[in-house]
């Protein structure tokens, strides 16, 4: 039985293991009171790397003429295969046969 917004049953249905209960030490105010440390700060001995050098901007290669060749052909099934097949648009009703 699953009692809605109990605590002993976790989000999935199941019953949660009951810990053991342990009381609280109660904290006063000088352990709550920010003591700074007595030591420096040191500085890391990490290498440093410098950044990439900037370089001039350069065009991207044109590759508009791709889009126009792929418009003369469709990507297809092969008949009774897994595989695909690339066919040319005016061989497309030969598709199945």
């Amino acid at each position: 039985m699953i009692v809605k917004g109990s605590m002993n049953y976790d989000q999935f249905g199941r019953k949660r293991k009951k810990k053991a209960t342990k009381a609280r030490k109660s904290t006063t105010q000088s352990t709550k009171t920010f003591k700074p440390s007595s030591k420096t700060m040191q500085t890391s001995n990490k290498t440093m790397y410098p950044s990439a050098e900037v370089s001039k901007y350069k065009t991207p290669e044109d590759t508009s003429y791709k889009k126009e060749i792929s418009k003369q052909y469709t990507v297809s099934i092969a008949y009774n295969k897994g595989a695909y097949q690339v066919i040319p648009k005016n061989e497309v009703k030969d598709i199945g046969k």
